[in-house]
């Protein structure tokens, strides 16, 4: 059974794995309220989104984050 009333999921038997990862509060809201407002569980709209993205030029492929530290400004000594 969906964990919210009235909205569709998976159907029973299909082998599913679990994901997860650590977002932005607004992006969990965001997520939430696409599925929401699109009648599946968070787990359905995830796999939607992902065969919608596949079949309309794949998932992209980001850019390497150079996490470089930020420099401190540090005045030379007088």
């Amino acid at each position: 059974m969906s964990a919210q009333p009235g909205r569709v999921r998976h159907p029973d038997g299909i082998d599913l794995v679990l994901l997860q990862g650590r977002v932005r509060p607004e992006r969990r809201k965001a997520i939430n309220s696409a599925a929401a407002n699109s009648g599946r569980s968070v787990g359905l709209y995830l796999e939607d989104l992902v065969l919608y993205l596949e079949q309309n030029g794949g998932l992209p492929v980001f850019p390497k984050i150079n996490r470089q530290a930020e420099e401190l400004p540090i005045q030379a000594a007088s």
